[in-house]
């Protein structure tokens, strides 16, 4: 009888355990589904370290700002499948979980920030690579494991429909949690949207009329309201507290890989060409002479000799550890693209020499340097018979992640970016880069089909809407 007791109370007590098993071992202070305000600071930091990763490595180079004096198998266009940026669609499946989340609680402010991040992003892996995995991307958990890519077309279709969502979904009045970018700005992202959205109408501007949407834009403030001024910029800036750093500042980066690409002879002499005062701002003069002199892009490696020759990135980037930001897009590109849009009567609003001007006066803003009184109208005055506008807006996207050399493949300027001695690639400058090679073991048969409606899965393969 004893024994029988003990058991029905072990029995009692073991199922009043477990009937509370959820309750005792949850944490009521830690989420179990991260919400759009804990995943929105993630996901806007990891791209604004991939955005430093990409302009001060591979941007710098591709885009002939720098040159590499050691590993120099960028700069000879030497390349291989490329996964770069390929880790974007993990920034990106943390998106996709905004946008549900907002749109299952009603928030149309989350939910817009989360398609122009997408867009953004997108963008990003559309004009690198070609066909991506965009309509059945991160559907990992409906058990879509090998998705297919999309033309590159139709997922411009997409994005620029998805800006045009946002616009319109944008409560202006009211804020979100978590934006480390804008501080829940709503304003601020909704001009975000709308340049972006002029930035990438320009892209595919030589394969598409995309003359009635764009001035649809520009033409009604009120309804898309654009950048204003470099108070506007979608640029992050980090703090300089670990781990609120760049990765390319001291504390995160090395000096050593921060000093490992050398300023260009391109960059060099147009700005002493031009008495351009960006160019104390951000160079030093080589160590042996005090000069400066830059480096000739696509050298052989056995051609560069001693980095102390040459001059060099501005030490005070890399030592002040809150100077490098993340720039996504800036007040400065818009007025060049809308200059350039005015100039082949794409829009009919103001004129290319006022856009430009803007432009031009803007990116000294940005650096913090004031603009020579004589500049705009002796040194490097608008002119639409050369190429001055492009060589401007190269200046002015210096270290904007990879934007100079998207710029370049749509318009081929500024004229003077060509192969490098050394280059070995037919003599050709590449146009956009391979598939990682993961793709081929894990999605070949879409691979397989993407590789084919390019031509191959080659660098000199042209993306769509690349038609100079």
């Amino acid at each position: 009888m004893k024994k029988f007791i003990i058991y029905i109370l072990t029995i009692f007590a073991i199922s009043a355990c477990t009937n509370q098993f959820d309750e005792i071992n949850t944490n009521k202070n830690q989420p179990t589904n991260a919400g759009p305000k804990f995943l929105l600071p993630t996901v806007i930091f990891n791209l604004a370290n991939n955005s430093v990763y990409a302009a001060f490595d591979f941007g710098e180079i591709i885009s002939q700002y720098g040159g590499d004096y050691e590993y120099n198998a960028s700069d000879i266009y030497n390349w291989g499948p490329d996964s770069r940026f390929w880790d974007l669609y993990e920034n990106l499946q943390d998106v996709k979980d905004i946008e549900k989340q907002a749109i299952a609680k009603g928030d149309q402010n989350y939910q817009a920030v989360a398609l122009v991040l997408e867009s953004y992003m997108t963008s990003i892996l559309t004009d690198s690579y070609g066909p991506v995995p965009f309509t059945e991307a991160n559907q990992s958990e409906d058990g879509i494991y090998a998705p297919k890519y999309d033309s590159q077309e139709s997922i411009y279709n997409n994005i620029l429909d998805n800006l045009t969502q946002a616009n319109s979904l944008f409560d202006t009045n009211s804020s979100i949690e978590g934006d480390i970018l804008f501080q829940g700005d709503m304003l601020k992202w909704k001009k975000f949207c709308n340049s972006l959205h002029v930035r990438l109408l320009m892209r595919i501007s030589n394969k598409e009329d995309v003359s009635l949407r764009l001035s649809e834009i520009v033409s009604n403030s009120s309804l898309y309201p654009l950048f204003e001024s470099n108070n506007d910029n979608a640029t992050y800036k980090y703090s300089g507290i670990f781990p609120d750093l760049s990765p390319r500042s001291n504390g995160n980066g090395r000096e050593y890989e921060y000093h490992i690409v050398v300023p260009s002879t391109h960059l060099v002499n147009l700005l002493v060409d031009n008495n351009d005062p960006r160019l104390n701002e951000w160079i030093d003069p080589s160590a042996a002479s005090n000069s400066y002199i830059g480096l000739q892009p696509g050298l052989p490696l056995d051609q560069i000799g001693e980095p102390a020759n040459y001059a060099r990135r501005a030490d005070s980037y890399f030592n002040n550890a809150s100077k490098i930001s993340a720039i996504f897009m800036t007040y400065s590109e818009l007025n060049f693209l809308l200059a350039e849009a005015k100039e082949r009567n794409i829009i009919n609003l103001s004129t290319a020499q006022n856009f430009y001007n803007t432009a031009v006066q803007a990116s000294f803003e940005q650096w913090g340097v004031n603009m020579p009184s004589d500049y705009l109208t002796t040194t490097a005055p608008y002119n639409n018979a050369n190429d001055v506008l492009y060589e401007q807006k190269w200046l002015a996207l210096y270290h904007t992640g990879v934007e100079a050399w998207f710029d370049w493949k749509r318009t081929g300027k500024p004229s003077f970016i060509e192969p490098g001695p050394g280059a070995q690639n037919n003599g050709l400058v590449p146009r956009r880069l391979n598939y990682p090679s993961i793709e081929q073991s894990v999605n070949n048969a879409n691979y397989q089909q993407a590789v084919q409606s390019i031509g191959g899965d080659n660098i000199n393969a042209k993306v769509w809407w690349d038609n100079f």
